[in-house]
């Protein structure tokens, strides 16, 4: 699952983009499709419609390799294809989280990619772990 989404004012929490209905006409929906996946971009209609100063924050969500398959570069190069899809569609930034006991997508992510740790956020997932918010800010 790969997101582009303006960033809330209001702080509230990434949802499913799927079942995002935009409730302000001013609000936008882009889709773009390809063989490998899509990556949508939605503005939230917290801001006026004459505010030229949106931000739009990419999110990587759900990305993850099969145990046979990692160490081989794969999830590497899924996250890079995220990344540069998120720059074409003009995202300023990327979010993403992942638990604190997972040292290989930490590795990934701040070692190989960029990334830097935003938050702890405590008890985040349903088995209560704890996981890191990232961000990779974009040129």
């Amino acid at each position: 699952c790969v997101v582009c989404k303006i960033d809330p004012s209001d702080g509230s929490e990434y949802g499913a983009v799927e079942d995002a209905v935009p409730s302000d006409p001013n609000e936008r929906n882009v889709q773009s499709s390809s063989d490998d996946g899509d990556i949508n971009l939605q503005n939230d209609g917290n801001m006026s419609s004459d505010d030229n100063s949106k931000v739009c924050v990419g999110y990587i969500g759900m990305l993850a390799v099969e145990k046979t398959h990692r160490r081989s570069g794969i999830g590497t190069a899924l996250a890079q294809r995220a990344i540069y899809r998120m720059q074409q569609m003009g995202c300023q930034s990327i979010r993403l989280e992942t638990e604190v006991t997972n040292k290989g997508a930490i590795s990934l992510y701040e070692d190989r990619l960029g990334f830097l740790r935003e938050e702890l956020l405590v008890k985040y997932y349903l088995n209560w772990g704890d996981a890191y918010r990232l961000r990779l800010w974009l040129d």
